[in-house]
């Protein structure tokens, strides 16, 4: 076995642990029954989450043992993290509700320590490939297992794990941005090309609104920021383009899938959601709930409505300020806007890290789990960990060639920091 060979077994074998390490983790956050809100206590869903995050954590350190190489992370994404998290917490006590929200905190420490050690075992394509291959993997089994529900009528929704329809078409729109920037450099084959399909058609049939932006925009970015297109992408798309159009502007496809079959004044009941938002928005200024929030457990919100009195909170943004207030909430815009700007500065992954922080910046808006045991935070994490300009990988230099033409960073950020003998 000549040293290439070897070379190239060692990173398959890299990529399948991390592949494993992840679908723990993606397994151990997602919804294991729909409409379930953590409010505190113990049960057999609760206890199973918190042994497979354990365990995952478990094999993160032993990937990182074991790792041919390893690299140096930075600490910018981690320090805001702990910022927003610890002035959370000092919410929670002020307020009274310490107890499910230190679980909720550990859930979320366990998580982000597990991606960490990761980052810091493989390189930065292998890491965020084989999130986005875990998660759909995830997607996929939710999606068939729920098949019977969808095919009775109704918008498909996770069979195991449960989860709701949205739940899961979230699931599945990071794996199609994958997808769309691997086509983009690397042509048309028939594995992306049929995984592309059944993610997209999961995305259908799950209703999702926003799933369905979110991906439309994120394939445009990945075709904008991939550069060069591959010959058969190109003429695959040029191909398309009539048919495109034709579709938007000759049917009704669009329109009936935007609104699933609702009328205007169904459709204009989706407003309600502002009513949590004005809720939260409307706390004195001069308490501290608005400065550091109430804790992690805070996701719904006491509204004054004829039919209901509390309101789920479904805004990532929304639900920092409830949680942690405008201390936290700065920290993470300041986080958010600094990712995004080195996801546009690092060409050899602004093709796959743009799209994807597009995509998380939308759905910051009109869904949760940017700052919680989520798909959404672990991803978020895992591109804000890779992008930092102190995240080195691999960290010395008689590692360096083993990686150097599997890792598409600038030479700048691949250079060991170190010269080992």
């Amino acid at each position: 076995m000549t040293a290439s060979t070897e070379t190239v077994n060692s990173v398959r074998r890299v990529w399948v642990a991390v592949f494993a390490v992840m679908t723990l983790t993606v397994v151990s956050v997602v919804p294991w029954r729909v409409g379930d809100i953590y409010a505190g206590g113990i049960d057999p869903v609760v206890i199973g989450k918190a042994v497979l995050g354990v365990i995952s954590f478990g094999a993160g350190l032993l990937l990182m043992i074991r790792a041919p190489a390893r690299g140096s992370i930075g600490v910018r994404s981690l320090c805001l993290l702990a910022g927003i998290v610890l002035v959370s917490l000092d919410g929670a006590f002020a307020a009274g509700a310490a107890s499910t929200a230190v679980v909720l905190t550990v859930r979320i420490v366990l998580v982000a320590a597990t991606i960490a050690v990761v980052v810091s075992s493989a390189p930065a394509t292998t890491v965020l490939t084989a999130l986005l291959a875990a998660m759909s993997a995830v997607a996929i089994v939710a999606a068939v297992t729920g098949l019977q529900h969808g095919l009775s009528g109704g918008r498909l929704a996770g069979g195991t794990p449960q989860m709701d329809p949205n739940v899961l078409a979230g699931l599945a729109a990071p794996p199609v941005i994958g997808l769309a920037a691997d086509i983009v450099r690397r042509g048309l084959r028939p594995w992306n090309v049929g995984l592309l399909v059944i993610h997209i058609a999961i995305i259908f049939a799950t209703g999702s609104r926003t799933a369905l932006i979110v991906v439309v925009v994120g394939i445009a970015l990945a075709f904008v920021c991939g550069g060069r297109l591959a010959a058969s992408t190109a003429i695959a798309t040029i191909a398309a383009a009539p048919f495109a159009y034709a579709l938007a502007a000759f049917t009704n496809t669009i329109s009936v899938l935007l609104s699933r079959g609702q009328t205007i004044e169904q459709i204009s009941t989706l407003s309600s959601r502002t009513v949590a938002w004005e809720a939260v928005l409307a706390t004195p200024w001069n308490s501290w709930d608005k400065w550091i929030g109430v804790g992690l457990a805070a996701k719904t919100v006491e509204v004054h409505q004829r039919w209901r009195d509390v309101q789920v909170l479904d805004s990532s943004w929304v639900s920092v300020i409830a949680q942690a207030g405008i201390i936290g909430t700065t920290l993470l815009l300041v986080w958010m806007v600094w990712t995004t700007v080195e996801a546009v500065r690092t060409p050899g992954l602004s093709a796959l890290t743009v799209p994807l922080m597009v995509m998380l910046i939308i759905r910051s808006f009109t869904e949760n789990g940017v700052i919680e045991s989520s798909t959404t935070f672990i991803l978020f994490l895992a591109i804000s960990l890779i992008l930092e300009r102190d995240t080195r990988f691999p960290r010395r230099r008689r590692e360096y060639a083993r990686y150097q033409l599997v890792d598409p960073l600038p030479v700048a950020r691949r250079e060991p920091v170190t010269a080992a003998p």
